[in-house]
């Protein structure tokens, strides 16, 4: 059995950045999985790997399993953690104070500094005034890296490989599922087979589609529009995953019209129970929080949901990228 310190070696990522999922190479990435799974013994222990380190959260939206996983899996590693989770009213944000600034001051506080933002221009920005290594925790409607990293760890987990599985990555709106960018360049960039749907209007951007055929050409990538429910429970019974990253739904007057789009990549527990009667698991999961109808509840009390699976993931894979940036 390697040591943990050949291991983190081996992710050859110490002092740098977690800005997209493309910030690692495939290698760095597999090697990230197998470091993962060595520290899940420490998902409910304590190691005194970092005692002298500390990682600064600072999230100006709300979080709750981001937040908290990064929290824990700094104390199992038995470093420090500075939170600051209402950055608009409580730091000097609140004065005007510029991210640059605040990230210049922050950066020589702490070892690791872990960014939520609703901007990712401004996030991009300031960060590169750190002298710390910056985490992307959600920046905009860009990318949320690391979310998309704990559900592919989690795939790998439960398949042993990411290569050839056959995955759609779904929601009513493609175009703010900023997790679902981050995953969907995972999967095609691991090898596996990736199917986006949504509804045409609100299809994933551009960027996202040509950085994965520019950078990955022989990705296996297709995209597919406006389904309707029974059409896309149809569509899924060939595949090994249906991952939903979530949908922005509007408040007001256009709350209900979106809930029915929504409605259209409902995924029926029956399909799941059908198919699995027949000895193919489709594997369903959503990043939450969700929302009243983004899928069946009844799924959670099923073999089929990795939903929960992948919260306990999350502290392993990202006491991985923690260790895997402050070095051996």
């Amino acid at each position: 059995m390697q040591s943990i310190k050949s291991l983190i070696r081996e992710v050859d990522f110490e002092g740098q950045s977690f800005i997209s999922i493309n910030s690692m190479t495939n290698d760095q990435l597999l090697a990230l999985f197998e470091l993962g799974r060595n520290l899940e013994l420490q998902n409910r222990g304590n190691w005194q790997l970092y005692p002298d380190a500390i990682v600064s959260l600072l999230f100006f939206q709300p979080s709750t399993r981001t937040r908290m996983s990064f929290e824990t899996a700094m104390y199992r590693m038995g470093g420090n953690v500075i939170v600051e989770n209402t950055p608009q009213t409580t730091s000097s944000i609140a004065k005007e104070e510029s991210l640059a600034d605040m990230l210049r001051c922050v950066s020589q506080y702490a070892n690791v500094i872990v960014l939520r933002h609703p901007n990712d221009v401004d996030a991009r920005e300031g960060a590169s005034y750190s002298s710390a290594p910056v985490i992307n925790g959600g920046w905009g409607h860009w990318e949320h890296p690391t979310q998309a990293l704990l559900d592919l760890y989690t795939l790998w987990r439960k398949f042993g490989h990411i290569e050839g599985l056959k995955v759609t990555v779904a929601a009513a709106d493609m175009i703010e599922a900023r997790t679902g960018h981050s995953m969907a360049q995972g999967l095609a960039r691991l090898g596996a087979e990736v199917t986006i749907a949504s509804p045409k209007d609100k299809a994933v951007p551009r960027e996202v589609i040509e950085n994965i055929k520019k950078n990955y050409p022989n990705a296996k990538l297709e995209e597919a529009y406006d389904f309707e429910k029974d059409s896309f429970n149809e569509f899924i019974r060939d595949k090994d995953l249906v991952y939903l990253p979530g949908c922005s739904a509007p408040a007001g007057a256009t709350a209900e019209a979106f809930k029915k789009v929504m409605d259209d990549y409902f995924v029926k527990h029956e399909t799941l129970d059908e198919e699995r009667e027949k000895g193919h698991m489709i594997y369903v999961t959503h990043t939450l929080p969700r929302r009243a109808g983004e899928m069946d509840l009844a799924i959670d009390d099923t073999p089929n949901q990795l939903c929960f699976e992948s919260i306990l993931h999350s502290v392993s894979i990202r006491m991985a990228l923690l260790t895997a940036i402050l070095g051996a």
